[in-house]
């Protein structure tokens, strides 16, 4: 059993870092200690913002391209308001959406209703020498127009960033980049993975049907599956519910739908989840610990294997 388990960890291990090495590979067309070529971007304001022109009056600019439906963009910009305001004397901040299905008028929006006061606006056509590799992807330029830095991904606190900008506005700066960054981009790790939970999860559940004096073949077949586990001790349809707030969640991002509805589904679904997952421990013979294991994703397969394949019993719920 100990052995099985190692070999499976070993391989979404494996998987994990294949997948994050592909990713950390992508270029842009630009890189660190080069220099940034020109460009102008239109602004929502009715105006365009020139990399030389900014330049001429700052010490640094940033350049952040994103998306309006991007959740880590909208999370770094709180942070990135309040270095902001404190060096916008010296710095500027370029916000610009590359995402083609942003107009002027969502990001004016966009702007207004999270309270930021860097200029924004579209990359348009002007941005076309960069390859974005994903959302938020940040520039930083120096004073003397060379890129100082490149993050792929957002910021994670506010300190980090903070300490970014300091980097390139120190009174002693001489002019070294602080080079390519990558925020850990869990994405390919969790489509990698997806085909080995599923089998996991399969096999978990076949056991647990089994035991239960199901067919096991029913694990086989989407949302079948989790109503005839479910309903070995409570009602089936609850679980089901709960397994298609995930795949709900997963459409209302691809939708470019507010953050909070994706937020909320996977909320909802662990709710649901929970009280039928802990009927199940207790059929078992688990305690409460294993049942919270059982209703969250990641977890729910591992749970369901070792509930499957183990020597546990099952015996009716009261």
């Amino acid at each position: 059993m100990k052995k099985t388990l190692s070999v499976l960890l070993l391989v979404v291990l494996m998987i994990g870092v294949l997948s994050v090495s592909a990713y950390a590979e992508t270029g842009i067309g630009v890189e660190p200690d080069q220099a940034m070529p020109d460009f102008t971007v239109a602004l929502t304001d009715g105006t365009t913002a020139t990399l030389s022109e900014l330049l001429k009056e700052k010490d640094l600019v940033v350049l952040n391209i994103f998306a309006s439906w991007c959740g880590p963009c909208e999370r770094e910009f709180p942070e990135m308001e309040t270095v902001y305001q404190a060096n916008k004397d010296r710095m500027e901040i370029i916000a610009v959406s590359g995402d083609p299905s942003d107009t002027m008028e969502i990001i004016a929006d966009y702007k207004a209703s999270h309270g930021l006061s860097f200029p924004m606006g579209l990359a348009g056509d002007a941005l076309d020498f960069i390859t974005v590799p994903g959302f938020p992807t940040t520039l930083l330029i120096d004073r003397s127009g060379k890129v100082g830095m490149v993050k792929v991904g957002a910021f994670r606190e506010l300190e980090e960033f903070e300490s970014s900008v300091s980097h390139f506005l120190a009174a002693d700066y001489s002019g070294q980049a602080l080079g390519f960054q990558k925020a850990l981009n869990l994405t390919p790790i969790l489509l990698a993975g997806l085909p080995l939970g599923g089998l996991v999860l399969a096999i978990g559940r076949w056991g647990i049907l089994r035991k239960a004096g199901k067919k096991g073949w029913h694990s086989l077949i989407p949302l079948l599956n989790v109503y005839k586990e479910y309903s070995t001790v409570w009602i089936g349809w609850i679980g089901v519910l709960a397994d298609l707030c995930l795949p709900l969640g997963l459409l209302s991002n691809a939708a470019h739908l507010p953050t909070f509805i994706y937020h909320t589904l996977l909320v909802l679904s662990l709710v649901l989840a929970v009280p039928e997952s802990l009927k199940l421990a207790k059929a078992f013979g688990k305690g409460k610990g294993i049942g919270i294991l059982l209703a969250i994703p990641v977890f729910k397969q591992l749970g369901r294997f070792i509930l499957g394949v183990s020597k546990a019993k099952f015996q009716p719920a009261e």
